[in-house]
């Protein structure tokens, strides 16, 4: 019976986070990622050891507990980490200070570089409406939907 408890306590901290996916970044991006997900297996591998050491019920739970604690302490502190480095990232070496970007023979504003060489749009209001549409839409098909009843 403990074996089964342990299985199941270790297939959960196990299945409790969903790793961080690698997208196409700089490679500090990807080796601050990869560190971060090394640093939350650590606690699980930790605290899955600790799990099986136990003897009774009431430990067994009070250290699955503290195992998604520290587990969670750590995706914490990680996606801390990974969006420190995505916010430094995004000053790349063409930045110049005070809101200026310096490539092909000119200075960029910092919307103008962004579309022109990271094809970002902030606000241009085409997700807005977009999404006006779609309510829209979705607001006439259960209008029509409950007129049919």
């Amino acid at each position: 019976m403990p074996t089964k408890i342990l299985m199941m306590l270790g297939g959960a901290i196990v299945l409790t986070a969903i790793p961080v996916r690698a997208e196409a970044q700089s490679w500090e991006v990807r080796r601050e990622i990869r560190e971060a997900n090394r640093e939350v297996n650590r606690e699980r591998r930790e605290a899955d050891e600790r799990i099986r050491r136990c003897k009774d019920k009431e430990c067994v739970e009070r250290e699955y507990r503290k195992a998604n604690r520290e587990v969670a302490r750590e995706r914490r502190e990680a996606r801390r980490e990974v969006s420190r480095e995505i916010r430094e990232d995004y000053y790349d070496r063409f930045y110049r200070g005070n809101g200026r970007w310096w490539r092909d023979g000119r200075y960029w504003t910092r919307d103008d570089y962004l579309r022109r060489y990271y094809k970002r749009r902030d606000n241009d209001g085409v997700d807005v409406l977009t999404g006006v549409l779609v309510g829209a839409a979705v607001i006439g098909v259960i209008a029509a939907v409950t007129d049919d009843d």
